[in-house]
Parts: structure tokens; C-alpha cells; sequence
């Protein structure tokens, strides 16, 4: 009876010290891949070059497609190199072109990787539901300050103006939003 009770103890001291093992490699390694922390994976697939498997597996991670870079490029043949946050491939061709991926541009950039109609839809949406009428609210409250200044009503007017930096503010906002939404666009397919 004690060798089972001691058998049991060993076994949750075990199941214990793997559970540590695993969540302090667990943050690590989340520690390395900052962009990919908190993203779903919602599948993975095959991949095939020339015809050969690849022993890595590809990923689709916030409904984009993620391939081992690595293992394709060598697959076909090409030279992987890394440079700090720059992902060098430089493959040797009849046109003898390198690919560069500048992982630095793109980190700041949510959208590189959707697609050309998604990317679409979601410029004219902000256009006409965000900008364009808060662009009207703004010049609305400018037009009002002016007629409040004219009845010398100053309390009116700073809350106006107020209200006026939050319409900028959220104009600014969303100008940068469309910016990277065209950054993306040159790059989507």
C-alpha cells in the first residue's frame, strides 16, 4: 500500500515539475514571437514544393496563411540568412533576383496580408462611415464656435472646442488608419 501511495506522489511531483518546465519555455518562446501571442491558429496544412512534402507544416493564423520560411526556401533551393528583424531569402535563378522580406515595415502594419477586396471594403467603410461624417462634425462644431463667439458665450465656446480636439484627434486617427490600409494595398493580391 505504500509503495502505491509513494508511486502516486511520485507521479504528481512529476506531472508538477513538466508543468513548469513547459510554462517557462511556453514564455520564452512567446517572449521571441511578440506578433503571434494571443493569435489563433485555426488550421494547418501541407506544404508541397515540386512535388516533395515539406516535413514543416504551414499555419493560418488570424485567417492568414503562415509557411515555414525556412524550410521553403531551402526546398527550392534558395539561402535563408537572418538579420536582426530581416528575413533575407536570395534565391538563385535564370533572373538571379533577391526576395527581401522587411519583417520591420510590416510589424507596425495589421493589415499587410489581407486581401485586395477586404482591404477595399474596409477603406471605403471607413471612409464613408467614419471619416467623412466626423469630418462634417468637426467643421459643424468650428461653424458653431463662430456663432458662439458672436454672443460672447465663452463657457459654450471651450466646451465646443473640447469637443472640436476629440473630432481632430479621432480624424488623425483614422487618417493614419487609411494609410496603412493603402501601404497594404500595394503588396495585396
Amino acid at each position: 500500500m505504500m509503495k502505491r501511495f509513494a508511486h502516486k506522489v511520485a507521479y504528481i511531483a512529476g506531472g508538477i515539475i513538466i508543468g513548469i518546465v513547459f510554462s517557462t519555455t511556453a514564455g520564452a518562446f512567446a517572449d521571441q514571437v511578440k506578433s503571434l501571442v494571443g493569435k489563433k491558429v485555426t488550421g494547418e496544412y501541407i506544404i508541397i514544393v515540386d512535388g516533395k512534402k515539406l516535413s514543416d507544416k504551414g499555419a493560418v493564423i488570424d485567417s492568414k496563411a503562415n509557411v515555414p520560411a525556412r524550410a521553403l526556401s531551402e526546398a527550392l533551393g534558395a539561402d535563408v540568412s537572418v538579420e536582426g528583424k530581416t528575413i533575407n531569402i536570395t534565391s538563385v535563378s535564370s533572373t538571379d533576383q533577391n526576395v527581401v522580406i522587411d519583417t520591420k515595415a510590416n510589424v507596425n502594419n495589421k493589415y499587410i496580408g489581407d486581401t485586395k477586396s477586404s482591404l477595399e471594403q474596409l477603406k471605403a467603410s471607413i471612409l464613408a462611415n467614419i471619416l467623412n461624417p466626423t469630418i462634417e462634425g468637426k467643421n459643424k462644431i468650428q461653424a458653431d464656435i463662430e456663432e458662439l463667439k458672436t454672443f460672447g458665450a465663452n463657457d459654450a465656446v471651450v466646451a465646443k472646442e473640447k469637443q472640436l480636439a476629440q473630432y481632430k484627434e479621432d480624424i488623425e486617427k483614422y487618417e493614419k488608419e487609411l494609410v496603412l490600409i493603402d501601404e497594404a494595398l500595394l503588396t495585396a493580391k
